[in-house]
This record gives structure tokens, sequence and C-alpha cells, in this order.
């Protein structure tokens, strides 16, 4: 492989890792939504089963 290839494969490889990482934190983020809505829902259930 000539450094040029190298020098490719690396930027297709940082590209990839760059791409990899936003849709691994926007995953994120919707999971932690998702445990916030519930425990909003079940503090609303656990009020109204109390009243």
């Amino acid at each position: 492989m000539s450094k040029k290839e190298i020098k490719h494969q690396n930027a297709k490889q940082k590209a990839y890792e760059e791409k990899q990482e936003k849709q691994g934190r926007k995953v994120v983020a919707w999971i932690f939504g998702a445990l916030i809505a519930l425990a909003i829902f079940y503090v609303i259930f656990t009020i109204s089963l109390v009243n």
C-alpha cells in the first residue's frame, strides 16, 4: 500500500468513527429521554393511586 492509500483509509476510518460516535450519542440521548418519560409516568400513576 502506498502512503496515499493509507492516508485515505485512515480518513475513511476516522470519518466512520465520528459517525458512530454521533449515532451512539443520539441513542444514549433517546434512552435517557425514554427513562425520564417513564419516571414521570410512574410518578403520575402512583400519585393517582394514592388519591
